[in-house]
């Protein structure tokens, strides 16, 4: 299964992380408007490192939860090869295409993050 599109949220560093995976795996990116009472998305992705969230990005989490929409997290600091499996696996029963993926500005600077999308782009979910 493919990712059809990725949403990202406006303004962050994160976000221009993701924009620029996502353009190198020719999966188009757009921002996703928290406003409209109809999700775009029907997946939310959320990484975090050693299970911190933010506040702002864990709401996004329980509304999304909230309306049944399918959601995963993922620890970057955990097995990486776990990591990438289980987000394909949840991927595939879900039937996600068009995904939200929400993470911290300081995931940047860690490079287990780099090593999961490294990982992620030899996996089946960016092939075209």
């Amino acid at each position: 299964m493919n990712i059809n599109k990725i949403y990202i949220k406006s303004d962050s560093q994160f976000s221009a992380y993701i924009t620029e995976w996502a353009m190198n795996q020719r999966i188009p990116v757009e921002e996703y408007d928290f406003r409209l009472e109809d999700h775009q998305a029907d997946g939310l992705l959320l990484i975090n490192a050693n299970h911190d969230i933010d506040r702002d990005l864990y709401e996004i989490l329980l509304n999304f939860e909230t309306k049944h929409i399918p959601t995963r997290k993922i620890d970057v600091n955990g097995t990486l090869q776990v990591a990438v499996s289980s987000f394909n696996l949840w991927l595939n029963s879900n039937k996600c295409k068009d995904v939200l993926i929400l993470g911290s500005d300081n995931l940047i600077s860690n490079e287990n993050l780099d090593r999961f999308f490294r990982g992620l782009s030899k996996t089946s979910v960016v092939k075209l």
